[in-house]
């Protein structure tokens, strides 16, 4: 059985590790007024594959090990009071309230694929909740991952060029092709960095969490590889990160290392504190010399006053006049899960081009759209529950305890065990964090299978930290 278990384990980090290639097959296409409808498409992809083995193993092993036995059904009740186990239920909860949107739906067919991935996904979470998965190895495969995809899209960026390969998932980009997302100055146009994504915001919110991942290894380094780990992934992983230009990723990574510095403050960790303003120094560093050589593009993002800057505005801004209209018409049940763009194409706006229809780039108000106020409270209340517990954790001294002394490298071990506990603990809160945060500007936690499993996955590891 410990063979069984440590297969489960490897597999799930090779998961992590691999889930931002996005190879896939599409075994059902779809368009709209004759152009390409990514949203209604129906894929495969070969991380599903991997996730779909992990599971059945999981399932395998949830059974044959007596797990289930051990479980008291009315000690669960009578524990409902506990907030973690409520939003265990409430997540149960928000599965069936999401579910019965298949039935007015406008596409059942598309419904039910899209409630599938959230089903997948939130299984996987409950994988993560039971299974003990060590998170300095999910850590370790993030960064190794995020670390790749750096590299891949520093050449992307200094190239201008994202090469086609089906079998790894890449479409082909260039500043000159329609549909590639570029910066234009006054004077050039850029392609911004994608990696293996399918678009450069979702890789900025796969670095941010991995800039997350990776102070948490720089704490716990001890030997001479782990720190030469650290470094070099992050000598690829900012650069790559300002390479996105990604705004809605440059707010969560600042606003979550403004509160990991406050945090590490006011523990007065001298060691953490020592290594955080080395790799935050470092850091602003890098970004210091990247916007003094790129001020053109850098600032044309910032201001947002070139044509295309302003056009993606207005955009976004119809995209949400779009997203309050459907809410206002099917305020109680919504348009379907999965549906939101085609709800668009029908009910407001069916002259655009195929690929012109995306989902509201804010989550809670494409949730609320797409599963209704009830199915939206749910989700709402889910997050608001998980991020009271966390803090209930962080500030109340009879729910965590305070240790005595500072520091995991100390040999105390008892004080540094808990020490280490508190930092995994505000490390995956600031991954929600960061998620939380770039959701208020994309939709991709949502609407692709790639930020919904990433949404779980760290909605998971912030819940275990209940436990």
């Amino acid at each position: 059985m410990k063979k069984f278990e440590r297969i489960i384990e490897y597999f799930f980090y090779l998961f992590i590790f691999l889930l931002p290639w996005q190879t896939r097959l599409i075994w059902q296409d779809a368009y709209l007024n004759g152009f390409v409808w990514e949203y209604g498409r129906f894929s495969l992809y070969g991380t599903q594959l991997l996730l779909w083995l992990i599971l059945f193993c999981y399932l395998v092993w949830l059974f044959t090990s007596r797990h289930l036995e051990k479980l008291n059904f009315q000690q669960v009740l009578r524990r409902l009071k506990n907030l973690s186990v409520f939003t265990y239920w409430l997540i149960i909860v928000f599965i069936l309230v999401s579910g019965l949107s298949l039935f007015w739906s406008l596409n059942t067919d598309l419904a039910y694929y899209r409630w599938f991935i959230l089903v997948q996904a939130i299984t996987m979470m409950a994988m993560v909740l039971m299974f003990d998965f060590k998170l300095e190895k999910i850590a370790v495969a993030w960064v190794a991952a995020a670390a790749i995809q750096g590299v891949f899209g520093i050449w992307q960026f200094f190239a201008q060029f994202v090469p086609a390969n089906k079998w790894f998932g890449l479409a082909l980009h260039l500043p000159t092709v329609p549909g590639s997302i570029i910066l234009q100055t006054n004077v050039e146009r850029w392609l911004r960095a994608y990696g293996a994504l399918p678009h450069p915001n979702i890789l900025g919110g796969f670095l941010v969490i991995a800039v997350m991942f990776l102070l948490y290894l720089s704490f716990i380094a001890q030997r001479r590889s782990q720190r030469i780990f650290v470094l070099v992934s992050l000598l690829s992983i900012i650069p790559a990160l300002f390479f996105t230009f990604s705004r809605s990723a440059w707010i969560a990574i600042i606003v979550s290392l403004i509160v990991l510095g406050f945090w590490l403050f006011k523990r007065r960790e001298h060691l953490w504190n020592q290594t955080f303003l080395k790799m935050f120094l470092l850091t602003c560093l890098m970004v210091i010399i990247l916007g003094f050589n790129l001020r053109g593009p850098l600032l044309t993002r910032l201001t947002g006053d070139q044509d295309l800057e302003v056009a993606s505005i207005y955009l976004r801004m119809a995209f949400t006049e779009q997203a309050f209209k459907l809410i206002q018409d099917n305020p109680w049940g919504g348009v379907g899960i999965g549906n939101y763009t085609l709800g668009v194409y029908q009910k407001i706006n069916g002259s655009w081009p195929g690929y012109y229809y995306q989902p509201v780039h804010n989550i809670y108000l494409l949730v609320l759209a797409e599963t209704g106020i009830l199915g939206a409270i749910i989700f709402y209340s889910i997050i608001f529950l998980l991020i009271w517990s966390r803090l209930l954790k962080f500030f109340y001294k009879k729910v965590v305890g305070i240790p005595t002394k500072s520091g995991f490298l100390l040999r105390n071990k008892a004080d540094g065990a808990t020490s280490t506990s508190h930092l995994q603990g505000m490390i995956v809160f600031l991954c929600l964090v960061s998620i939380l945060i770039i959701s208020l500007f994309d939709h991709y936690f949502w609407s692709l299978e790639f930020g919904v499993l990433i949404f779980w996955l760290i909605l998971g590891l912030n819940l275990k930290r209940l436990r």
